[in-house]
This record gives C-alpha cells, sequence and structure tokens, in this order.
C-alpha cells in the first residue's frame, strides 16, 4: 500500500475475513526486550502519544477530502442519475433489495457498517421506484453505528414530498435529509479512527448496492440496447462514490476487515465502469454484475431465529 505524504492511522484492518489485525507497538516490541520495565513502558506511551497526535490531521484531511464527493448536490445528482433509470423503463426489483432481516455476525461493526450503507442504497431507489415513505425514513443501521439520535423529516417536508414525489424540490428535500445524516458520521469520523474506517465499510456497501441494483435491472434488459441511461448513472457513480472509495482506499481506510480485497475489487470496478470511454461492453456488465453480487453475497446474513 502507497503512503500519503499525511500520515495515516495505523492499520487496523483484518485481513483474510477472520485474521488478526495489527496492535500499534506490537512491532518495536522485541526492540525493547533489553530495557528496563519502566523505561519500556513509558518508551511506549510517548510512542503512541506521537503516533495519536499525528494521527489527528491525518483524520481531517481524509475527511475534507471526502466532504465535496458527499455533500447535498452530489446526492441530489445521485436521485437524479437512479430517475433516469426509471424513465427509461427499466423495471425494479424490490426482491433484490436488503430486508430488515439481515443482521450483522456476532455484532460485528464492519458488517453493520457495509449493510447500513446498502440500506442507504436501497433508500434512493425507492425514491423513484417504491414508497417515497421508504425513502425518507432514516437509516436505522446507521444510528446504531454512529450511537446518537440521527435527523428525521419534518412534518411539512414529508407533506411536501407527498404532494410530489418525484420533483425536484422533494429530491432537494431528501437529499439535504440524508447529507444530515451522512454529516454525523462524517463529523464523528473525525475525531475517531474506528469510525473513520466504519465510515468507509458504509460508504462500500452503498457503493456495492448501487452498482449492483442498477447492473442488474439493466442487463435484465439488455437484450433491447438500451444501455445509455445506465452508462450515464455508472459515470456519476464512479466520479462521487467511486472517487471516495479510492481516496479511503488508498490509505487502507475501507471498513475493519479485508482493506486490500476491498480496495482491488473497487479499483477493478472502476476499471470496468470507466472502459470504453464510460462505455462498457456487455460483456463488461457481465463482468460487475458477477464481481458484485459475489462480494454483496457474503454481508447479507440472515437474523438468528428468535429461541
Amino acid at each position: 500500500m502507497k503512503m500519503s505524504a499525511v500520515a495515516t492511522p495505523p492499520m487496523l484492518c483484518a485481513s483474510g475475513r477472520g485474521a488478526v489485525g495489527v496492535v500499534p507497538g506490537a512491532v518495536v516490541a522485541s526492540g525493547l526486550s533489553g530495557r528496563r520495565p519502566a523505561a519500556a513502558l513509558l518508551y511506549r506511551l510517548l510512542l503512541l502519544l506521537v503516533f495519536c497526535l499525528s494521527a489527528l490531521p491525518a483524520r481531517a484531511h481524509v475527511v475534507d477530502e471526502l466532504a465535496p464527493l458527499l455533500d447535498s448536490d452530489a446526492i441530489v445528482n445521485s436521485i437524479q442519475d437512479i430517475g433516469l433509470l426509471k424513465k427509461a423503463g427499466f423495471i425494479y426489483q424490490p426482491d433484490l433489495t436488503i430486508t430488515g432481516e439481515m443482521c450483522p455476525v456476532d455484532g460485528s461493526q464492519d458488517q453493520l457498517a457495509v449493510l447500513s450503507g446498502m440500506l442507504a442504497a436501497d433508500r434512493m431507489y425507492a425514491f423513484y421506484f417504491g414508497d417515497v415513505s421508504d425513502a425518507a425514513k432514516k437509516n436505522e443501521l446507521l444510528q446504531q453505528l454512529v450511537g446518537k439520535p440521527l435527523p428525521t423529516l419534518s412534518g411539512k417536508d414529508m407533506a411536501r414530498i407527498r404532494k410530489a414525489p418525484h420533483s425536484q424540490e422533494s429530491a432537494n428535500i431528501l437529499a439535504r435529509f440524508r447529507q444530515q445524516e451522512l454529516s454525523r458520521l462524517l463529523e464523528a469520523a473525525r475525531q475517531d479512527d474506528q469510525l473513520l474506517r466504519l465510515l468507509g465499510a458504509h460508504l462500500y456497501g452503498l457503493y456495492l448496492e448501487r452498482l449492483y441494483m442498477a447492473s442488474v435491472m439493466v442487463l435484465a434488459a439488455a437484450e433491447s440496447d438500451t444501455l445509455e441511461p445506465l452508462y450515464q448513472v455508472h459515470t456519476g457513480l464512479a466520479t462521487r462514490h467511486g472517487k471516495a472509495l479510492e481516496i479511503l482506499g488508498k490509505k487502507g481506510m475501507l471498513g475493519l476487515e479485508d482493506c486490500e480485497a476491498r480496495a482491488a475489487l473497487v479499483r477493478k470496478l472502476q476499471g470496468l465502469l470507466t472502459a470504453n470511454k464510460g462505455q462498457p461492453t456487455l460483456a463488461g456488465l457481465r463482468e460487475i454484475v458477477s464481481l458484485v453480487q459475489e462480494e454483496r453475497a457474503f454481508f447479507l446474513t440472515p437474523c438468528p431465529l428468535p429461541q
């Protein structure tokens, strides 16, 4: 992994889906074996202090890089991209969305973050294809992740959305609402290494779900050669969420697990999305679906049955 000029947090990302992450300070432990216990402890504390102080500006730098890619204008554009699929007459498949019956294994925060991103993507699709009330619900999984109450839409805003569910005004209201949700996570990530990595996992899940839904929807109708809306959706996804994932991937911050594998998959998908001047072939589209479907399935674990 290439290191940026700005100091980055320690690699806390487990590899191999089950491997143990690196504990800060463990690498230098062998070099301290000859020191007296008190001196060795002081050395470790000083090392940790220096490291923590260097990580503070690194977190802020990463969040500042991400912010323009995740503001309300970017979310409005994402919602409008999905509207292109609706206008083109593509058929929504609600059974492809995640359900409330999916639960993280053993309370995994990393999996919770990925699922919260998938839910955010499904809510975007609900704005045009499903129930607009679902699109306006707060993201319960994201709230669990942040650990603080998330904003809710006012009754006045809900009335406006119900009156003109697919209007530009409604899209703007929903985008501001989603951006407020995401801002809570961004601000928390500015102060905490783990939450910054969980932000990466959230965006990873959102990217996978957006890409999966759009690609499957269009692939089902590929015989009609109506791929132009998909190209526009893919371009928007690659230049916004894809770019954010590339930033986080270079810093090893795509979650708490499998960061390198996730970064490699993002690079592969971004390459496929931008191939042929942003117009991937049908074979490329099938490869995108295959890659995303396999990765997405890993996170969709059903909740345990009640005892």
